[in-house]
Parts: C-alpha cells; sequence; structure tokens
C-alpha cells in the first residue's frame, strides 16, 4: 500500500479494481433505485448491463421497454416488449405495453387487440381496463367505456383518476347527474388536480346549477377563472346579461392576466346589443346570431398539463372539455 501511495496512485481507484463484478440481480436493483429517484438514463444503462449478463430476463426487458415508452420512443418499445413475448408469450404486462406503444402511434385496433390479450392472461391489469375506456371514450362508445372504467375501479377503487375518466364518459353520454357522482367520488380519494374542480364544473353547469359550478370552478383556487368560466356558460347558454356580469368580475379580480375575459365580455356585449336591437324592433322572427359550438379539445390523458381555461378562439369561443388521465405507475406482472 506504501508501494502504491508512493507511486501516486488512488487508493480508490485500487481498491475499486479489486472489487467482485456485480451479479445480473445486483445490476437490476441498482437500475430500480435509478428509476425511483427519476434517473431514466442511469435505470437504462444499469438494465442493460443486466441483460449483458442475462438476456433471458424477461422482466428486465420488459422494464427496458417501459423506459423507451416514457421517452417517447413507441417503435422501439414495441421492440423490447417482442422480445419479452418471445421468452414468454403469456407475459401479461408485455401485451399492455405493447397496446400503450400501439396507441402512441395511432394503431387504434391493434392497440385494443394487446390490451384484450393482456387481460386474457391477467384479469386484474386494471391499466388494461383504464386503457381500453380511454379509446372508447375517443370513439365515442360510451357504454364500453363506462363498462371498463367500472372494471378499473373494481380492482382498485383508490384510484382516483379512474373515478374522473368515469365521469368524463358518463358527461359526453349527457349524462351528466352521473358525471358529477363521478367526478366528487374523485376528488372524495384525494385527487384534486385542477382539471377534476374543471370537470365537476362543467358537468354541473349542463344541469343548471351554475352557483355549485361556480364553486366548483373556484376549487382551483383563482376566483377570477373561475367567475371568466361561468362567464363563458353564460354565453353559450346565451344569457347574455348574466355573462357580461361574470366578466366584469373577473376582469375586477384580475384586470392584467384576465384579457381573455374583456375578449369575452366584447362577445357578450355585442350579442346584448343586438338582441335589445332587435326586441325593441318587435321583430318576432329573430334568431340571435348563432356561436360556434364548443370546440372539444383532443383528449389529453396524459398526466399534468395546465388545465386549460374557458376562452375564446377566432372565430367566438369554446369551452374547455373534460380531462382523462391516463396512471403512470409501475406496476409487477
Amino acid at each position: 500500500m506504501l508501494e502504491r501511495q508512493k507511486a501516486g496512485m488512488p487508493l480508490e481507484e485500487d481498491a475499486l479494481k479489486q472489487l467482485p463484478e456485480m451479479t445480473a440481480g445486483e445490476y437490476e436493483r441498482l437500475g430500480d433505485t435509478y428509476l425511483r429517484q427519476g434517473n431514466m438514463n442511469m435505470a437504462f444503462l444499469q438494465y442493460d448491463k443486466t441483460l449483458r449478463l442475462d438476456p433471458a430476463l424477461a422482466r428486465v426487458r420488459y422494464k427496458v421497454g417501459l423506459l423507451l415508452l416514457q421517452k417517447g420512443s413507441a417503435e422501439e418499445a414495441i421492440k423490447a416488449f417482442q422480445e419479452v413475448l418471445n421468452t414468454d408469450d403469456d407475459f401479461a404486462l408485455a401485451y399492455e405495453g405493447m397496446g400503450q406503444a400501439l396507441l402512441k402511434m395511432g394503431k387504434v385496433p391493434e392497440a385494443e387487440q394487446h390490451f384484450r390479450r393482456a387481460l386474457h392472461s391477467n384479469h386484474e391489469l386494471w391499466q388494461s381496463h383504464n386503457f381500453l375506456g380511454i379509446m372508447y371514450t375517443r370513439q365515442k362508445r360510451f357504454e364500453g367505456a363506462i363498462a371498463e372504467y367500472h372494471a378499473a375501479i373494481a380492482l382498485n377503487p383508490e384510484q382516483g383518476m379512474l373515478f374522473n375518466n368515469l365521469g368524463m364518459a358518463y358527461f359526453y353520454k349527457g349524462e351528466y347527474e352521473q358525471a358529477v357522482q363521478a367526478f366528487s367520488e374523485a376528488m372524495a380519494t384525494g385527487l384534486t388536480d385542477n382539471r377534476v374542480y374543471n370537470n365537476l364544473g362543467l358537468a354541473l353547469a349542463k344541469m343548471g346549477r351554475h352557483q355549485e359550478a361556480f364553486k366548483a370552478f373556484k376549487g382551483s383556487g383563482d376566483e377570477a377563472r373561475a367567475y371568466n368560466n361561468l362567464g363563458v356558460i353564460y354565453l353559450e347558454e346565451k344569457k347574455y346579461h348574466e355573462a357580461v356580469s361574470s366578466f366584469e368580475k373577473a376582469i375586477a379580480l384580475n384586470p392584467s392576466y384576465y384579457h381573455k375575459a374583456n375578449e369575452n365580455m366584447k362577445i357578450a356585449q355585442k350579442a346584448l346589443v343586438e338582441v335589445t336591437q332587435v326586441s325593441e324592433a318587435q321583430s318576432s322572427a329573430f334568431t340571435p346570431p348563432p356561436f360556434p359550438s364548443p370546440v372539444a379539445e383532443a383528449v389529453n390523458s396524459d398526466p399534468a398539463p395546465e388545465p386549460q381555461e374557458l376562452r375564446p378562439s377566432a372565430a367566438g369561443y369554446k369551452v374547455s372539455q373534460p380531462s382523462l388521465y391516463r396512471a403512470s405507475s409501475r406496476r409487477n406482472r
């Protein structure tokens, strides 16, 4: 040791060289640790070392597929999941992973087949039910979506996002009372994402329960946004006096940020003037100028984006629609 010190060799480097090579299991556990810490690159590196030592470890190759999926490499993820299935054709989670990757690539029929195959191998894969529900909601197959969400909830009743997604299917189906109940149950599980408050407010507004809708919109903590959202609801219902009043309150609370509310108010004031002018002319045949129907945004099922506000579009206004959630937690096979 003294000779090495005299030679200038670091003792730590020499000690590391004498350490035994890590086993495949140790590399896998180290990869799992990095994954829990959110360090996907280091996790990927450890899993790669694991597979170099033991290429037959299907569960590790599955984890690699999930990492590729999270990085947005759907095609590479499919290759990884297929390698898993080449080793074990009954690996249920690999079918589920394939379904997710195919869904990202827009291959909906193939994705559905893989989710169904996953559930055939393992009836307890609640996330496969959730993904099927999301797909069916997009396809306006609401009865099917509702059935899938109920199946997922039966397996994992503590997942609030499942109740949110169920509520969205009811909302689009026009069953607003059931939607309100589902969104409320989502909150009861502890899910307090702003989107859930927005969804609940929209469902309550559809039932004519405007004050309750306002309280729900306000649940996000922003009273100005709540008044703006309520104003757009009134605007859609052609209740122009109430709409103008709501937009004025939004602007008074936050004049610098709520230029959107000001634009909305101009739309409402213009409509109100036209209605008043025709009323004074006693024109019984008058039909108020049509506003475009609310435009539904593309269903966004990824977690954590900022909730869209109810806001005008270039041609008029649009109402933000309920937001779907996907689960992002890792699961055991």
